[in-house]
Parts: C-alpha cells; structure tokens; sequence
C-alpha cells in the first residue's frame, strides 16, 4: 500500500514537472494577461515595503497611486471570461467542475492561510497588515467565507470576490445557461450600484457577502466578451486596443482606488472596461495570427509568469515581509536601495514560480485525476447531472 501510494506520488509529480507545453487551442494571451495582472500587484507591494528603506519613506509613485492597484480589476475580468470560456464552452459536468475548482483554489490557499494562522497564535498582534483577528474571522479566513473586513491572509479579499462568482456559475450552469448568468451578473451590477448610491447618500447599509460588490460587474464584462466574442471578430484587435487605450487613459486620469470593500464605481467601469476591451483585441489578434498557421510552439516568460500568477499572489506577502524585516533589522545606506528593492523582487519571483512548480502543478495534476475519476464514476451509473452548456 505505502509503495503504490509513493508509486503514484512520484508518478504525479513527473508528470506535474516536465516541461511545459502549448495546448492546443489554448489561450495564451489569457495567461499573457494574467501575468500583467500579477506584476501590477507586485509592484504596488513591493513599493509599500520600499517605505522602510532609509530615505523611501514617503516614497509614492505615479505607476502605484494611478496604475497598479487597478491589477485586481484586471484579474476579475479574466475570470468573468475565463470561467465563462471553461464552464459553458464544452457539456457541464458539475461533479467534476466542483472537484477541479476545489482543487485549483482551496488546498494552496489554505496552506497559505495557515502560516498565518501559526503566526498569530503566536502572536495575535502578527495578522501581516490584516487587522484585529478573532477565532470567527481566523476560520472563516480559512474558509474563504466573504469577509466585511480583510481575511487573515490580507490578500484573500479577491479569492473572496471570486468565490461568490464561482457559487454563481455554479448554480446557473448546473440549470441555466450562459445568458443566464450574464442577465444574473448585469442585475447584481445594477443593485451593487444602488446599494452605492444608497451607502454614499447616507441611507443604510447592510452586509452583502460580496454579493452587491460592484466588481460583479467586471465578472459580467469579462463573461460579455466571451458571450460575443465571435460575433466582435470583425472588429479586429486594433480597434479594441484603441478603445482599451482611451479607458485605461480616462482611468489613470480620473480614478481612486477606493478602500478594500468600498470600491469606487468609475474605477470599475473604466478600468474594467479598458481591461475588457484589451482582452478582447489580444484574443481577435491571438485568432487572427493562428487562422494563418502561426500557432505558439512554446510558453515565454509572461506565459509561465500567467500560469503561476496565484502562487505568486498568494506567495508574496510572506517574501515580502520578510525583506520589509530585513531592510529595518540591517537599514542599508538609501544609495542601496533601489539593489535591495531589485533582490526581493526577483526573489519574490523565484519563490512564487517553485510554489507554483512543486506544490500548485501537483495539485492540479491531482485535480485532473479526480475530475477524470469522478467522470468514471458517473458512466458506470453513479450519475454526474450531465449538461450541454450554451447560450440560449
């Protein structure tokens, strides 16, 4: 028993460890996007430790205050497609759907929130910027259960949007379909915006469990495009960048972040529609440059950053407050910082790729198994609710 269970252990990794390929038909602008998206917040955290570096102090730079925080937007619109693109582009199989999610998401997140947890048993005072913590909200971290406040691994608060969006796709796919969820998405949009107006107006305001959160309307944009993206084809990329351009120019310009929970609505509409509109004319041009035979034979760097952009999410925080305790406990001269601020990026980097190689490819290898089990299951009679996803 123990020898086939090492047996396959070993068999697993050798597979989650060779060499990276080209699918075909896979998206590599996505992943391309998603690395983008996760070198944006990088940046923006790797400024914030730079502020304990002698003469850094009250260091803010145009690219954190007016660009980079806009990463989460981008990641919410590649999800709103990418979920949309996975979920309703091929029959629907909800045991599987639900096995491989809960894999792809739950076991690195919580290993992750662990080392947290272990620091503030500790030390309650230890929460890396998250805020007072108590036993409820410690387990809910845990859980990935929406939060009012920042879950323990402070990071969480987007796993968290994406949770309630999963729970969404979820439900529709499993009896609707895709114009659906769509219909479902703009009517959320539409109440998160009231829910706002509400909230800012002085009126009462109530926990919704990021039901009402105005990024559900990034979601909706990202599974938009999916929904049309045949139909925009015409278009081309140019004009789509063009358009991305404008927005993304209107949202440098115009836009706050906002507090975590309390998003501002013109940051979400104009960066989520610059994001959208990019998204779309990298997928015509990715469609354009494979109809002529140019199809990828190997992942580049951006790629391979894409694919390990959650463990880099959920990696860096630590690497990060490592180094914030190493330039305080050493405080090199200012003319060195800019060196040390070099060194944990690209350490930051190297750690969040061997997360991703070592702990996060096993466990999707590990998913795969399991769906592809659960789909065995399910022709021997045990039932997986088979449905043709689609979009009427």
């Amino acid at each position: 028993m123990t020898r086939r269970f090492l047996s396959g252990v070993a068999e697993i990794y050798r597979v989650a460890l060779s060499r990276p390929i080209v699918h075909r038909g896979e998206l590599l602008c996505v992943q391309r996007l998603r690395g983008v998206a996760v070198f944006m917040v990088l940046l923006v955290h790797i400024e914030d430790v730079s502020h304990r570096l002698s003469g850094w102090e009250g260091f803010h730079s145009f690219f954190a205050l007016n660009v980079g925080y806009s990463g989460p937007d981008m990641f919410f619109v590649i999800s709103g497609f990418i979920m949309s693109y996975i979920t309703f582009g091929a029959p629907f199989y909800h045991r599987r759907w639900l096995v491989s999610r809960f894999i792809r998401i739950y076991p690195l997140y919580m290993l992750f929130t662990g080392l947290v947890v272990l620091l503030w048993l500790h030390n309650p005072a230890m929460t890396m910027g998250s805020g007072a913590q108590d036993w409820g909200s410690v387990i809910r971290s845990m859980l990935i259960v929406p939060q009012a406040g920042l879950p323990l691994l402070f990071v969480g608060w987007t796993v968290e949007h994406e949770i309630v969006f999963y729970t969404l796709v979820f439900v529709v796919a499993r009896f609707l379909s895709l114009n659906w969820l769509i219909w479902v998405l703009l009517g959320l949009s539409l109440l998160a915006f009231a829910k706002w107006v509400m909230v800012n107006s002085g009126g009462v305001d109530f926990w919704d469990y990021h039901f009402l959160s105005l990024y559900m309307a990034q979601f909706a944009m990202g599974a938009l495009v999916y929904r049309y993206w045949e139909q925009t084809a015409r278009l081309g990329w140019r004009l789509p960048l063009a358009a991305a351009a404008v927005l993304f120019a209107l949202g440098v310009a115009y836009c706050e972040s906002g507090a975590i929970n309390m998003e501002q609505p013109l940051r979400v509409l104009t960066f989520g529609g610059a994001y959208s509109a990019l998204l779309l004319g990298l997928l015509n041009r990715e469609k354009q440059q494979r109809a002529i035979g140019c199809e990828p034979d190997k992942r580049d760097a951006l790629v391979l950053i894409g694919d390990a952009s959650y463990s880099l999410y959920l990696s860096h925080p630590f690497v990060l407050a490592a180094f914030g305790k190493a330039f305080v406990y050493f405080d090199p001269p200012a003319w060195s910082a800019l060196p040390w601020l070099m060194v944990a990026a690209v350490t930051t980097l190297v750690v969040g790729y061997l997360v991703h190689v070592f702990l996060e490819r096993p466990l999707i290898e590990v998913g795969k198994r399991m769906s592809r089990w659960v789909g065995r299951t399910a022709t021997l009679g045990v039932g997986d609710g088979c449905k043709k996803s689609g979009t009427a």
